[in-house]
Order: structure tokens, then sequence, then C-alpha cells
């Protein structure tokens, strides 16, 4: 019998989405919980998810499968029973019963991302574990949207994206971008939300710094077209520094 669960989760203190045998997960939580829920392990549970988040970033909208033995009598005992077992900083939001073919995976047509900014000048303690303090230089709105356009569409995203760990996955560099907007918050905030077909190793945090540059610095000095001669010499070593990864959410699926 095949589930799925729509999950939550302040990334700050796990090494990522994905199950290691030593380090605090996502998965492994999560695989936990289920385990004392079902009986089964985790070979048996045969969890997948959407994508995998990297350490301390977070999620609003992850999406998993697994599998039971026995079909769940009771979703919403099964939903209130896995969130009481979980630590608090991981919520199940949701538990669906897919068709059986159901892979969070493969099945995964496109993704959002959000990345926070606070570009306020004096640090705000409660929102600066989950977005990326810039008061002391504020990037120009303008400058984000500008090179923010420059990633929409189809593009070989080489330049933008780290070597994976996982040396068994090889995948295609090129990926679409259907948006990528800039939201000014009334809190003040900055939203950047980024939606596409999928995402290479990091490539959201490298984008973000790319764009940073672009409207932090000064004018001319790194623009738009700079960022568009980047994307097209499909060289990771010109492009800057990825941005941390504590002001990224995994949005929706």
């Amino acid at each position: 019998h095949t589930y799925a669960l729509k999950l939550a989760y302040d990334g700050e203190a796990y090494l990522g989405f994905q199950y290691q045998p030593k380090g605090k997960t996502v998965q492994g939580e999560v695989e936990r919980a289920l385990t004392k829920l079902t009986g089964h392990d985790r070979e048996f549970l045969g969890m997948q998810a959407s994508g995998r988040t990297d350490t301390g970033v977070h999620a609003r909208g992850q999406i998993l499968h697994f599998y039971t033995k026995e079909p769940v009598s009771d979703l919403e005992r099964f939903h209130k029973s896995l969130n009481g077992i979980m630590p608090k900083d991981v919520r199940c939001v949701e538990v669906m019963r897919p068709h059986p073919a159901f892979h969070a995976r493969f099945h995964a047509v496109r993704k959002t991302y959000h990345y926070f900014l606070d570009p306020r000048l004096v640090l705000d303690p409660f929102v600066r574990r989950h977005a990326l303090h810039c008061g002391w230089k504020p990037p120009s709105v303008e400058r984000l949207r500008e090179a923010a356009a420059v990633f929409v569409g189809t593009h070989d995203f080489t330049s933008f994206s780290n070597k994976s760990r996982d040396k068994t996955l090889v995948r295609s560099p090129t990926r679409t971008i259907y948006r990528f907007d800039v939201v000014e918050q009334p809190d003040g905030l900055i939203r950047l939300e980024v939606e596409g077909n999928g995402f290479l190793y990091r490539m959201v945090r490298n984008m973000v710094g790319a764009l940073m540059l672009a409207a932090t610095g000064e004018d001319g000095k790194f623009t738009a077209e700079d960022l568009r001669d980047m994307l097209e010499g499909k060289d990771r070593g010109v492009a800057p520094m990825g941005a941390p990864p504590h002001g990224l959410f995994l949005h929706e699926v």
C-alpha cells in the first residue's frame, strides 16, 4: 500500500533531508516515527522524497512516499500519531493515499523554492535563522529583478551547480525556469521565488549568490549581462559563491 506525506521542517538542526547512517537527518526522524507506527524497517518502507534538501535548508512542502504491508485504517489518527512521535521541528502537514504507482521523485513535474533576504539595517533576532541579513549593503530590488530575468527559460546551468556528492547520479545540466520573481513583503523582507521543472545540486543558492552580487555591487561593475555571459560560459569556476542555506525553503512540489 502506497502513502504520501507532505512535510514542513526547519532544517537548521539537520544534515539535510537524506538519511545518513551517522548524523541527524529529516528522513531519519520520519523513518523512525513510521517504524514505530507500522512496525516496518526503513528498507521495507522504501521512502523516497521529491528531492534532497541540503544541510540547513528548510521546507514547507516536501513530498515523500512510503509503503506499508497493511492499509492504514484511520488516516486522521495516523496523522496525529506521526506528529506526536516526530520532533517539533518536523511536521507532517498532510497524509495522502495516492495512486499505487505514485513516486514522489519521478512524478514531481515542477518545484518552487523561496529564498528570504532581510535588507533592514538591524538584524531581527526572530528571523535571523530563516533569512539572509544584508542590512549592511541592501540589494537594489530593480537590479535583483533584472538579474533574475536572466535565468528564466531553458538553459544549461553548469555554471550554477556544484558537483553532486552522489557519484551514481548522472543528470543533464539543462533545466527550465518558469519564473523568478522578486517580492517585497510588508514586513520589510524580500522573497525570491523561483519555479522550475527541476534543480541541480545547490543551483538555487548559487543563483541567489549571483543575484546578490549583481544587486549590491557598484553600478556597472557586475551587470545582468555579465550574469548572462556566466550562464552561457558553462563553467562553475567563473560564477560567484552561493548564498548560505538558512534563507532557503522548498516551498512547493
